[in-house]
């Protein structure tokens, strides 16, 4: 009966959990949506009433174009500023994947996107608005408007320049010409407001010239990438970055064209051709059938979902395709390093256990493979974390394409028996699929904070991250803290001897309360992976409120003394 109970209370968690996580999938798709949309359709409406205004030709009653032309004019220039964008992300996240700087015209793309989603996010504000007047009581409407101008004040500003100024350390690939580019975007921002809105036209110009630039003449680009680098590091007597160390926008045209190439079907240039085509053809054609709001919508609507499904469809496919976004965290954090089967051995596995009993490091492979098969299991890849701190955990979400990840200070900290049983405990989430429920439940978050280290901080999305990274960790330690005790049990059953994991638990335990405090499992995606939670560090205030904030709302482990004890009445 009890275990009858428990299986049902373990099912009512990851059922709520798991609809936590499609509810929060969905409502940060739709933000972005939205986000994306906003400018995408204020910018069409304004560019072709303006294009077909007479306010061009007061001498005549007819506009610069006719609102046909004007529609389809304002939709290639929409759709080249959208593509500008899109490649300076792709730019930007293939650069710090690479840990080489961004060229500093991806950067300025990037940073002119972000400050175009917080006007958007003031736009969305501001029309909900009324609505939210209209049915919140006044109090409750009234600190909802103090929030909003402490942020815009605070928030928006001054904290937006504190990080970015954090951002720029060794591991942000910023260049001082991207800064520059920055400034000038705001100045142009500010002069189209103040005094001319046509100065906005030189931001959509620079970013047509970025894509056909790259694509007609990429080294006049590449000249004035550099000169722009060049004249900044002299303006902030620095260093000038090389150039050939840069990766920059044409690299990654560069990079898309060889892979179009290397594919079977039309060259290239045949594509753009065909592209842009479509894309004037397509824009006359509807601007000649629908009004100008209907085509600024569909517009805006067809760009949100393009770019919001390219980035959120790649993030799935890499999940599925077993580069899981905890992986990728634990990458850019940390170094990784793969563990083949024969590998050459320079350290020895278990080092504290007897003599007859160490394996050396290549034969970890052989200990994961003989106890994976003694679970009716594939064996996972191993990588090995090149950490003091000992960390054990799995990360998949099928049995075939799981990953182990052992930290450096594991393997040499306990003996070869209790290694197995932290090994077949991991095996044993694999086996019970938690592995499978804990990388899909922890995906929101872990996709939050890469955002971070991909594309640096962005207004708008840093608080958004925030938020979905909090409501990640509580609905995954919701599931987490249930499945311990299953993997424990599972652990014994795979190697028979409880002992060794009660002895493994105390070992990583004690060992945890000699480290520092800011270790790997603090980590809030990577917590709910690791074999035992980290220890606690008094707080002079509130330490008991914090403590349970920590071990019952966002805590993913039954404390290590109660598992040790159940351990031991089974020896």
């Amino acid at each position: 009966m009890t275990s009858i109970r428990t299986r049902a209370g373990l099912l009512a968690r990851t059922a709520i959990a798991a609809g936590c996580c499609l509810v929060l999938s969905s409502a940060v798709v739709g933000a972005a949506l939205l986000l994306v949309a906003v400018p995408v359709y204020a910018g069409t409406r304004y560019g072709v009433e303006t294009l077909s205004s007479p306010a061009f030709r007061p001498d005549t009653d007819a506009g610069l174009l006719a609102e046909p032309l004007a529609g389809a004019f304002v939709v290639a220039i929409a759709v080249t500023c959208l593509v500008a964008v899109e490649l300076s992300l792709r730019t930007v996240r293939t650069a710090r994947e690479r840990g080489a700087p961004a060229g500093a015209l991806a950067q300025g793309a990037v940073e002119l996107a972000s400050y175009v989603l917080l006007l958007s996010s003031l736009l969305l504000a501001l029309a909900v608005l009324p609505f939210l007047r209209s049915t919140l009581p006044e109090p409750a409407f009234a600190l909802l408007v103090l929030f909003g101008s402490f942020y815009l004040l605070t928030v928006g500003y001054a904290w937006a320049a504190h990080e970015w100024l954090r951002s720029r350390d060794a591991d942000d690939e910023r260049t001082t010409g991207g800064g520059y580019l920055v400034i000038g975007v705001f100045a142009v921002g500010y002069l189209s407001a103040a005094y001319w809105s046509g100065f906005g036209w030189l931001v959509v110009v620079a970013l047509g010239w970025l894509v056909l630039g790259s694509v007609l003449a990429p080294d006049h680009v590449d000249r004035v990438r550099d000169a722009v680098e060049r004249r900044a590091a002299e303006s902030a007597e620095e260093e000038p970055v090389d150039p050939d160390d840069v990766y920059g926008f044409t690299d990654e045209v560069e990079r898309i064209r060889a892979r179009l190439r290397r594919a079977r079907g039309p060259r290239p240039a045949v594509l753009a051709a065909v592209g842009a085509l479509v894309v004037l053809g397509g824009g006359y054609w509807a601007a000649t059938r629908v009004s100008t709001g209907a085509l600024a919508a569909s517009l805006a609507a067809v760009s949100a979902v393009s770019l919001v499904g390219v980035h959120a469809g790649g993030a799935i496919r890499a999940e599925f395709a077993g580069d899981t976004a905890v992986l990728r965290e634990l990458e850019g954090r940390f170094d990784l390093e793969a563990l083949a089967a024969g590998e050459p051995a320079d350290r020895t596995v278990g080092a504290s256990g007897p003599a007859d009993a160490e394996p050396t490091r290549s034969s970890l492979a052989s200990v994961v493979t003989r106890l994976a098969g003694q679970a009716d299991l594939p064996a996972p890849e191993i990588r090995v974390l090149e950490r003091d701190t000992p960390v054990a955990l799995t990360v998949g979400y099928r049995p075939a394409a799981s990953t182990l990840v052992l930290s450096r200070g594991l393997i040499e900290t306990l003996e070869r028996r209790e290694l197995e049983a932290v090994v077949a405990h991991e095996l044993a989430h694999v086996a019970n699929r938690d592995a499978a429920v804990l990388t899909a439940l922890s995906a929101p978050g872990a996709v939050a904070r890469l955002s971070r280290s991909r594309y640096g901080y962005n207004p708008v999305v840093a608080p958004l991250a925030a938020s979905v990274r909090l409501a990640s960790r509580w609905y995954v330690a919701l599931v987490a803290r249930g499945r311990e005790y299953a993997a424990d049990d599972g652990a014994v059953a795979i190697t028979g001897d409880p002992a060794a994991l009660a002895g493994a638990l105390e070992t990583l335990d004690d060992d945890l309360e000699r480290r520092p405090t800011t270790d790997l499992r603090e980590r809030d995606t990577a917590a709910a992976f690791a074999i035992v939670p980290p220890p606690w560090e008094e707080h002079p205030f509130f330490d008991r409120t914090r403590r349970f904030v920590a071990r019952t709302i966002f805590g993913t482990h039954p404390p290590t003394k109660t598992r040790v004890d159940r351990l031991r009445t089974r020896v």
